[in-house]
């Protein structure tokens, strides 16, 4: 296939200079110098070998060749346009979220208000360990990341503060024979299985780096990896492991004793982030879920 030879980028000076009937004029509406625009014409008409313009005293008219390239060039910037719409209408009906494991069902609650307040609005949700949410958002393949508030080494990202300090809670399940204890340092669970979520999840990275920060040289044992967080809860209710869980999922159970929360020294305190990308056209409706997220942190927890 060969590919044409003229610029869009040139037809498209070349049509508004023609439909306004000056250079000055087609420049405000680029947002261009007059020099850059009479650049890019003067580039269009060597391309073509022809000249399509005529400038007399800030008068432009056209040749014959403008003339019958005109119509064109009106009908590639009027199909253009509408391309550039139906994409618009395509972000602004359907907004794409990724959120991790760990906080999910906190923000199920901010996605359904959402859908209440903006039917319009097609919500597609899709739940990640928080490292992939990362990779998601700088890929496109979401709109917008909300995270456990890490650092992830991707410059690209820039991370919007939602909750500073969301307690999460280690717990195993009511028959596990850890040792009953009011207070228990990390050592005291070395060796312990661990009911761990995958390689890229912020709170397995979160709950390692305790031991490591420690200096234990004896990590626990990782008994099974899970994706899900029903999938985690219900291997740790079930006597597998210990686990590490956003404190709001978990205090019923241990309310109800299915659960058993290991009291640690210092609390494991994370924060919440959402995740856009920097170079990215953020999407119209991502501001207003951020709010709502933001709410349910603050109303929940």
């Amino acid at each position: 296939m060969i590919l044409p030879k003229i610029d869009l980028r040139g037809l498209t000076v070349f049509y508004l200079v023609a439909s306004e009937g000056s250079i000055t004029s087609a420049a405000d509406k680029l947002c261009l110098t007059q020099p850059a625009v009479t650049y890019h014409i003067r580039s269009l008409e060597r391309t073509v070998g022809l000249k399509l313009l005529d400038v007399r005293r800030q008068k432009v008219s056209l040749t014959p060749a403008g003339i019958g390239l005109f119509k064109y060039a009106r009908e590639i910037y009027q199909q253009m346009a509408s391309a550039e719409k139906y994409l618009e209408d395509l972000r602004e009906n359907s907004l794409r979220i990724g959120v991790s494991f760990t906080i999910s069902p906190i923000v199920a609650l901010a996605a359904a208000t959402f859908e209440e307040l903006y039917p319009h609005v097609k919500l597609v949700v899709r739940n990640s360990p928080s490292f992939e949410v990362a990779e998601d958002v700088l890929s496109s393949q979401v709109d917008l990341g909300i995270v456990v508030g890490l650092d992830y080494k991707k410059p690209k990202l820039r991370a919007i503060p939602i909750s500073a300090q969301e307690r999460l809670a280690l717990v195993v399940s009511s028959s596990s024979p850890i040792p009953e204890k009011q207070r228990l340092e990390m050592a005291d669970l070395c060796g312990y299985p661990l009911v761990a979520a995958p390689e890229t999840s912020a709170t397995r990275q979160i709950i390692l780096s305790k031991f490591e920060a420690e200096g234990l040289k004896v990590p626990p044992v990782i008994t099974a990896e899970v994706n899900s967080l029903e999938g985690g809860l219900s291997l740790v209710e079930s006597g597998r492991g210990m686990g590490l869980f956003h404190m709001k999922l978990v205090e019923r159970k241990i309310a109800e004793g299915q659960l058993k929360e290991l009291p640690l020294f210092n609390d494991i305190l994370v924060g919440v982030d959402a995740l856009l990308h920097i170079n990215g056209p953020e999407h119209p409706a991502a501001g207003k879920f951020i709010a709502l997220v933001r709410e349910v942190f603050e109303d929940h927890c």
